[in-house]
């Protein structure tokens, strides 16, 4: 019982700390006695600064070790869009192929295509049409499917088409320039390695062949017409060259010489200067779009360990 000259908030503050203090001693906690006491509770445990700092400092560190790795990811992700564009747009054309019974062309952008377009070299002003200039920046890099016929055409005649507009590589991914500069007939093998079963295959790459004209740069530049590179299907759905074809993808830049006055790509004699990065990688680590001639069915070869 309470003696009379006891004071009831000296009572309560004393039970609070002896509440506080049962328990798991982890679990305690400090509550501060006197008038304050009633209904007011704190924590004794906080970070430090000191802590703080360690803690973002090692996350700075993981940060800093992924980086290259991260960069490493986002390059085979844009070479894997890369082949998947290309596989999905083969399949494109030779179903197109089928279905309008006609033969399609994928063409692609030569380095200085305006050297096989005499149009172009007679007349240097189209050479300043927004489509030729676009282009141009994506020597290397840009490939369109063109129809040879279009339904309901008469025998004899045909109104030759594009399909698509011109399409491009993903940045930072372009065709090897060997499918542009071989020689006709020539072959350069390439290798891939499947360390997993222990096999290495060669297969045997060869210039885009570039013997028929197509117009240039669209279906309505009737009276341009360009030795653009390309492969061809057939109407029954198989590869005009009688021969397996392959489409070489390469990473790295290519860098177009551009006028200081206009900022546009500058017409030379030059091709456009190609840095791989890095050297080496079309023949050391070789990305090829394989086409199967029979079936004109595509699919990728490249080492895998």
């Amino acid at each position: 019982m309470n003696s009379p000259n006891s004071n009831p908030s000296h009572d309560i503050s004393a039970w609070l700390a002896h509440e506080a203090f049962r328990g798991d001693p982890d679990d305690r906690q400090v509550v501060p006695t006197g008038s304050n006491a009633v209904g007011t509770r704190c924590c004794a445990s906080a970070f430090t600064i000191l802590e703080l700092m360690l803690v973002v400092g090692i996350i700075g560190l993981m940060a800093a070790m992924a980086l290259p790795h991260l960069s490493g990811f986002t390059k085979a992700n844009v070479m894997s869009a890369a082949t998947r564009q290309l596989l999905d747009d083969v399949g494109l054309a030779r179903q197109r192929a089928l279905a309008n019974r006609s033969m399609v062309c994928m063409v692609f952008l030569p380095p200085n295509f305006w050297n096989n377009d005499t149009t172009l070299n007679n007349n240097p002003s189209m050479l300043m049409n927004t489509q030729i200039t676009n282009l141009a920046r994506h020597q290397y890099s840009a490939y369109a499917l063109i129809s040879m016929r279009t339904v309901g055409d008469q025998p004899g005649k045909s109104n030759v088409h594009y399909l698509t507009d011109w399409k491009y590589l993903p940045q930072g991914v372009y065709f090897a320039p060997y499918l542009f500069t071989n020689s006709q007939g020539f072959t350069n093998w390439i290798s891939t390695t499947n360390t997993t079963i222990g096999l290495s295959n060669g297969w045997p790459i060869s210039a885009f062949p570039t013997n028929i004209q197509f117009p240039f740069p669209s279906t309505y530049a009737s009276n341009n017409y360009n030795y653009l590179p390309y492969i061809a299907f057939t109407p029954g759905g198989q590869l005009i060259s009688g021969v397996d074809q392959f489409i070489m993808l390469s990473s790295g830049s290519i860098f177009c010489p551009l006028d200081p006055n206009t900022g546009l790509p500058q017409i030379s004699s030059s091709p456009p200067n190609v840095v791989e990065t890095p050297p080496g990688n079309a023949t050391n680590n070789p990305n090829l779009i394989h086409i199967d001639w029979l079936t004109a069915r595509a699919r990728i070869e490249r080492n895998q360990f």
